[in-house]
């Protein structure tokens, strides 16, 4: 992707700060980099009313995510569209420039996901119906904003961490997007996916993939989070976080085991990393939930009427 206002180049790169004698921005913030695939964020105010040059080397899928801001796209070939505070606009590039046009003014906090192929495999097989409109556009939901925040600060901060956030945030929104057309699942058909899914979950020594937990319980992951989320409402993850840190309270009361021990068999990979979620569950550190200390009180278990889980 590359914008440019009078052949002045403002991604990928810096943006020169004054145009004509007059500055565009009050400020402006980019991510770096200029790759085809991944996540990129923009956060500026504009001064003065503009028109900016978008291109693409290929066209390809990706979903804007307005934070704030508001924009009018005019493209060559299909239709123009506009870009609104608190929506996502999922179209395909084209491979000709066009124009953005920007109002005076205006604080804009924006991110671009473009899509890979595996995404877009996994729409098609699974949500087709999002490429029957030319411009799927979806409210975003109410942690966009705080997403988008803790997406400057990883991307500044910890490179390492970079990969994994964008991938779990084009998932989200993947989902946000398919969640738009998939057809209502029929309520007892659904209770039974979700009782499979369960009964995998119960009997697994591992977290499982939503790919996986989805294929076992004969359906697709857009669908079993769909089902999990309304029905159970919670997501598959914190399901899955939830009966372990549960069974680690357990085993701490009823137990001798150490900590390190309790962590392995509750499918942690390290005992830090254990210990870190049961505070944030339980508000203790798993040394304290001895029988000799405060005992933390035990979630509820999550079941079903007529569940698998109790057989």
């Amino acid at each position: 992707m590359r914008i440019s206002y009078q052949n002045e180049p403002l991604f990928p790169g810096k943006p020169a700060p004054v145009f004509t004698g007059r500055a565009l921005y009050r400020h402006y913030e980019q991510s770096e980099g200029a790759l085809t695939e991944g996540v990129h964020w923009f956060d500026f105010q504009t001064n003065a009313a503009h028109t900016l040059n978008v291109g693409y080397e290929a066209s390809f899928y990706k979903m804007v995510l307005c934070i704030a801001g508001e924009s009018k796209s005019l493209p060559k070939r299909s239709r123009e569209y506009s870009f609104r505070t608190g929506q996502a606009v999922f179209y395909r590039t084209e491979e000709e420039p066009y124009q953005a046009a920007l109002p005076a003014d205006t604080a804009f906090k924006v991110i671009h996901m473009h899509l890979s192929d595996t995404h877009i495999a996994m729409l098609q097989r699974d949500a087709p119906a999002v490429f029957e409109k030319e411009l799927p556009v979806m409210n975003l939901t109410a942690d966009c904003a705080q997403a988008f925040l803790q997406l400057k600060n990883v991307s500044r901060e910890n490179q390492g961490l970079l990969s994994l956030f964008q991938e779990k945030l084009i998932t989200e929104q993947l989902f946000n997007l398919a969640s738009h057309v998939l057809p209502r699942i029929p309520r007892t058909r659904g209770e039974a996916i979700l009782e499979e899914a369960v009964w995998h979950i119960h009997r697994a020594e591992r977290y499982l993939t939503i790919a996986e937990l989805s294929r076992l319980a004969g359906t697709n992951s857009f669908c079993l989070k769909q089902l999990f989320r309304e029905q159970m409402r919670t997501s598959v993850f914190q399901y899955q976080c939830d009966l372990r840190l549960e069974r680690a309270a357990n085993l701490l009361v009823e137990t001798s085991l150490d900590v390190s021990e309790v962590a392995l068999q509750c499918g942690y990979e390290s005992a830090a990393a254990f210990s870190n979620a049961f505070l944030r569950k339980y508000k203790v550190r798993p040394t304290a939930a001895r029988p000799t200390a405060a005992r933390p009180t035990a979630a509820r278990p999550l079941t079903f009427k007529n569940s698998r889980l109790g057989k």
